[in-house]
């Protein structure tokens, strides 16, 4: 059919050229023709939600709005190379007010400065020197911290001035903070290998999921689903720099089906009339 058509745009265009007027209706048709069937321009229905599991569906829905603003801010960080005044680290903070603070260390690991000043729940960011092979390569690396207060998650981007390195930025968050931007923050668990950082309705559940051999589980997959005390859970896992997160949430239950209403009684036939 294709060949046909390009024969006939080709006989279109030399009839054209010789100034021929009787193929003008012929040539604006097949123009039509080739716009309609050939190069056709493409059309996506976002709306169409094609034939996803519904609990496939209530994963993405749940877990999207809170990792677009995790990447938002890996990829802001993964930008900043030279050591930042305290001015800069403010801006940050208030392009993501999700997060609980920031800190410059050195390079040997003291706290330069650190905003805020202050706060209840105190933040060690001695483990953030533990990933010198990973700074050499000038890449971020990730801690999971947890304590009585609740998790917090420590993100850190190597700081270079004439090729020699001289600390870290580190930004570090609640998870809970974070997983707020879900439309159901309840609905939905985050946990680190052996680590809840987000229990939301079912806080047992969550326990359940991060002490699962995640070790063995991630060498082979980066979702899926793990069956908790008879309920059916389906993940998405993502990396953190070199560490990884886990969202989960409860597969949707198919609603039962409606009984079949009973047959209505028939009425008793009426006897025949006397002759």
């Amino acid at each position: 059919m294709f060949k046909r058509v390009f024969l006939a745009l080709l006989a279109c265009a030399l009839f054209a050229a010789a100034g021929c007027d009787t193929v003008k209706p012929y040539w604006k048709s097949t123009r039509k023709f080739y716009k309609d069937y050939v190069n056709v321009d493409p059309t996506v229905d976002l709306k169409d939600t094609g034939d996803a599991d519904p609990s496939q569906r209530k994963l993405a829905n749940l877990f999207t709005p809170v990792d677009e603003r995790l990447e938002y801010l890996l990829r802001a960080l993964s930008a900043q190379d030279l050591p930042p005044d305290r001015e800069w680290c403010q801006a940050f903070m208030d392009s993501f007010p999700w997060l609980s603070g920031m800190a410059i260390l050195t390079d040997t690991g003291l706290v330069n400065f650190r905003l805020p000043a202050f706060s209840i729940k105190q933040v060690d960011f001695a483990p953030m020197m533990e990933f010198e092979s990973i700074y050499k390569t000038r890449k971020m690396a990730a801690y999971v911290a947890t304590s009585e207060l609740g998790a917090e998650i420590m993100v850190a981007k190597p700081l270079y001035v004439d090729n020699e390195f001289k600390g870290l930025l580190v930004a570090h968050f609640d998870p809970g903070n974070l997983i707020k931007f879900s439309p159901e923050p309840g609905q939905l668990i985050m946990v680190a290998p052996g680590a809840s950082l987000w229990g939301g309705d079912d806080s047992s559940a969550a326990q359940a999921l991060a002490q699962l051999n995640w070790k063995n589980i991630l060498k082979s997959d980066v979702s899926g689903e793990q069956r908790i005390g008879g309920t059916r859970y389906l993940w998405q896992s993502r990396f953190v720099a070199q560490a990884r997160l886990i969202y989960a949430v409860s597969a949707v239950t198919a609603p039962a089906k409606a009984a079949k209403p009973a047959p209505a009684p028939q009425p008793a036939p009426q006897p025949a009339p006397a002759q």
